[in-house]
């Protein structure tokens, strides 16, 4: 396995980055773009390079991506943007890095899921999509972690739990509550991106059943939308798991939640990304 940190664009805070795994041998190898959470305030790519390392071993290069955060303020579409940027990179460069331009595939966790489902979703839509930027790569798949889909319900459950007003986490990502700008939350709700049109990406969605940070209804709603609509689409509950163990725990830690999903993400992706060309 080769690890490397890439510089894949630029905002005006500075650049951003990605580290890559990838296998060992000439490739061309499929990769996994993945999108760290962390609330869309912090959060580190770093963390997923377990993954990396596990992927790797079965002939998957995993990218995890930065993006930028909403330390100084909102960030949308920005941090989409920035999502976007990650996959064109890859698609642009697959041939340099050794890896299959053909064969890309998104995962995100938490916020990170939000982002990924929402780029995935949105395609070539304004606003996921900047004005000038070019297509959307064709993806293979689609694997969101826990995620946050719907932004009116998780600000509504935020608030009802421990946020103050103004202190949600999606308030501070989006510049506004959802009773100031109806739209903005609709147009940056993965869920409200679900179209029979263009159905035919498949999904893999995982949670905890005891969430208390993003709850489960997240992805149980998600999927029913994506079922609804024709989409090729699993759902993975993960009995007794909470939040932040796919990023905390090793999928070769025996009896982790993360190896508990080990098996099913890797059977997803060998028959979605790895498979045909």
């Amino acid at each position: 396995m080769r690890t490397e940190s890439l510089v894949f664009g630029s905002h005006p805070g500075g650049d951003l980055t990605g580290d890559l795994w990838r296998p060992d041998g000439p490739g061309p190898h499929p990769v996994l773009v993945a999108v760290p959470g962390g609330a869309w305030l912090r959060g580190d790519k770093a963390a997923l390079g377990r993954w990396g390392r596990y992927l790797a071993a079965f002939g998957i290069a995993l990218f995890a991506t930065d993006y930028r955060r909403a330390v100084a303020g909102p960030v949308f579409p920005g941090n989409a943007h920035d999502v976007r940027a990650a996959l064109c990179f890859i698609a642009a460069k697959a041939g340099e890095l050794g890896l299959d331009g053909n064969r890309i595939a998104i995962l995100g966790a938490s916020a990170g899921a939000h982002l990924a489902s929402l780029v995935a979703l949105a395609g070539d839509r304004v606003p996921v999509r900047a004005e000038g930027d070019g297509p959307l790569p064709s993806l293979r798949a689609l694997v969101g972690i826990y995620g946050v889909y719907d932004l009116f319900s998780h600000w509504q459950a935020d608030l009802a739990g421990n946020a103050g007003p103004g202190k949600d986490a999606a308030a501070r990502m989006l510049g506004a509550d959802p009773y100031d700008d109806p739209d903005l939350y609709a147009a940056a709700s993965p869920l409200r991106q679900v179209r029979r049109m263009g159905n035919a990406l498949p999904v893999l969605l995982a949670w905890g059943t005891h969430d208390t940070d993003v709850l489960p209804g997240q992805s149980e709603g998600m999927l029913t939308a994506l079922r609804q609509a024709g989409f090729p689409v699993r759902g993975r509950p993960v009995l007794g798991a909470t939040h932040y163990w796919f990023s905390e725990q090793d999928p070769t830690e025996e009896g982790s939640f993360s190896a508990q999903l080990a098996p099913d993400l890797l059977r997803f992706l060998r028959l979605h990304l790895v498979g045909g060309r």
